[in-house]
């Protein structure tokens, strides 16, 4: 059976029959445990004292005699560990790094065909150098010698084989190594770092009450930190005692705050939740050991870079960090640079790129005629699905803007159709709504602004419709990336005006090579971005000479000829044009 996330899937699978599962906190028989000695003190004199020791800011100031949400140095003592009134005064135990080992045939395979197995999975690694070169792929979850509860798990929801970037990824994190992985969303990528952070997990000395977590997990929106969630429960539904908690914006803290108290092994959280947990002395750093930033390039755009920085510089000394990315643009590389050691970078396939898996088409219109066309074409498309006996097409409608978002869903209801709004604006509830009976289809059609263009999956998305064009070309493919998934063909109509001409020239650009079976990636990043919106300004202006090119800076810009004479029109470039990004206010 291929790969399917967790909350893809239909809740109506059947159980496979329950066997007694091993204690959660031990590792699997084929997977030795490496012994320490030498208590809190061999520890504490390992990891040194300051901001990134057990003694660090966020270390556990819930147990300190101060108040909780103080973070004086008055709640240190002198050697830089927190005060406190109990037994765990002592510190922490120390984390264990078990060593793995995949199974013997794994390991008995040859540099050429290792090479050739990364070329067959579309595959690229490069390690750091210097350093030992990375596990082997392995394209059975039977030869990654998991722990029997993880496989049971796997078995219950009938995985054969583990997807490209699951082959790779998950042996380098089992192994212990930092990772960089670069894929695009609904590849596995949730799969391929909870699998090995379970695993890490089970290694670790037992949670205590208030302790924890060991393994962190953080995601830029509440819906990808649910389905994160989602994900880390379907493969530990054996373990008796291992528990998660998923800490956003929108839901109530206090609930919040009494089970990160009561001690979890793993935390998925969006980053400014968190923060304001720690800040709060409800959660500790103590004791993570396993950290996950999962669609970096998307917190970066959010302007989560604060609270990233302050989680990761007052983690223990000694952790392991995986960064996932669908993109990799510059500020991702600055900082795997920062936060990684050594690390194992893996790519599949091509990244920001539109699919050709996807037909798309583009229309022009003017701004008066954009929601009439929409209605045209979306009541069309639920006519011909009501005459042929099949249910109406699961259709994503992106908008550049909250309230135009809303309009638009009350538009589309008006005209007796199943729409709902999905914005930043809504509140956790509505949107939890929303997604769930678009998921079910009890909705058809899903109004939303770019906070559902990354991260999210949602099965059957058969047409994307782009009522307002985004402003680069890695947000358009990432809106059209939500059809055509998983092998299925998909389908992506966007409506554009005057002032959209550059891109619509870069879309038709990337329509021709992958018609001719060429492949496009794009850069991506806010200094990107910057770049193409300079860009577009030259081209709308016209500043355009005899070649088909235009100067910005000391950069120039081609247009193809086919498309040169879409820069004549009368637009005015003072008009204000809102940016996409902005709905992106988690």
């Amino acid at each position: 059976m291929p790969y399917v996330p967790p909350h893809m899937r239909s809740s109506a699978a059947s159980a496979a029959a329950t066997a007694t599962s091993p204690s959660p906190y031990q590792a699997s028989s084929g997977l030795p445990r490496r012994t320490t000695s030498g208590g809190w003190d061999n520890y504490n004199n390992s990891y040194g004292g300051g901001r990134d020791s057990y003694g660090s800011r966020y270390s556990n100031p819930r147990n300190s005699r101060d108040s909780p949400s103080s973070l004086s140095s008055s709640s240190m003592s002198s050697n830089g560990v927190g005060r406190r009134s109990d037994p765990r005064s002592a510190g922490p135990p120390e984390t264990v790094w078990p060593t793995w080992r995949p199974s013997d045939r794994i390991l008995s395979l040859q540099q050429e065909q290792i090479a050739e197995m990364r070329t067959r999975l579309n595959i690229d690694v490069e390690i750091t150098a210097g350093t030992p070169s990375s596990p082997a792929p392995v394209e059975t979850f039977e030869d990654m010698c998991l722990n029997a509860s993880i496989m049971k798990d796997i078995a219950f929801h009938q995985y054969t084989t583990p997807t490209p970037i699951q082959a790779q990824a998950m042996p380098v994190a089992l192994s212990g190594r930092d990772l960089l992985g670069c894929a695009e969303t609904g590849s596995g990528k949730t799969a391929a770092f909870s699998i090995p952070m379970i695993q890490h997990c089970l290694a670790q000395p037992p949670v205590r009450h208030g302790d924890g977590p060991l393994a962190l997990v953080l995601a830029p929106t509440r819906e990808l930190a649910q389905q994160i969630e989602e994900e880390v429960k379907a493969f530990s539904r054996s373990l008796d005692k291992f528990h998660t908690a998923i800490v956003v914006g929108g839901t109530n803290i206090n609930e919040q705050r009494s089970e990160l108290r009561a001690g979890v092994e793993v935390v998925v959280a969006t980053p400014g939740r968190f923060i304001d947990h720690l800040q709060q002395g409800n959660s500790s750093l103590s004791r993570v050991s396993f950290v996950v930033l999962d669609e970096a390039d998307r917190m970066l755009d959010m302007g989560f870079e604060p609270q990233i920085r302050e989680v990761m510089k007052n983690l223990p000394k000694k952790h392991q960090t995986l960064l996932f990315s669908a993109t990799m643009p510059e500020e991702i590389e600055a900082l795997a640079q920062e936060y990684l050691t050594s690390p194992v970078r893996v790519k599949v396939g091509i990244v920001s790129s539109p699919t050709a898996n996807v037909t798309q088409s583009l229309n022009k219109v003017s701004d008066n005629e954009k929601v009439d066309q929409l209605l045209a074409l979306l009541v069309e498309e639920v006519n011909q699905a009501e005459r042929a006996g099949r249910p109406s097409p699961l259709t994503i409608v992106f908008v550049e803007r909250k309230t135009r978002c809303d309009e638009i869903a009350d538009a589309l209801v008006a005209e007796g159709l199943k729409a709902a709004a999905f914005h930043g604006g809504r509140s956790q509830s509505e949107r939890e709504a929303a997604l769930r009976d678009f998921r079910k289809g009890s909705i058809s059609i899903l109004v939303a602004t770019d906070v559902a263009s990354r991260g999210l999956d949602v099965s059957g998305v058969a047409h994307v419709v782009n009522l307002d064009l985004p402003r680069t070309m890695e947000d358009y493919v990432h809106r059209i990336g939500r059809t055509g998934r998983a092998g299925a063909m998909g389908r992506a109509t966007s409506f554009y005006t005057d002032r959209d001409v550059f891109l619509v020239t870069r879309i038709h650009k990337a329509i021709s090579e992958a018609e001719a079976g060429n492949t496009m990636a794009f850069a991506t990043g806010r200094a990107a971005r910057k770049k193409e919106r300079e860009q577009a300004a030259a081209f709308r202006e016209g500043r355009l000479n005899a070649s088909g090119t235009a100067q910005v800076g000391n950069t120039t810009v081609r247009v193809d000829d086919r498309y040169k004479h879409m820069v004549a029109f009368s637009a005015d470039p003072k008009k204000p044009v809102g940016a996409a990004d902005d709905a992106w206010d988690d």
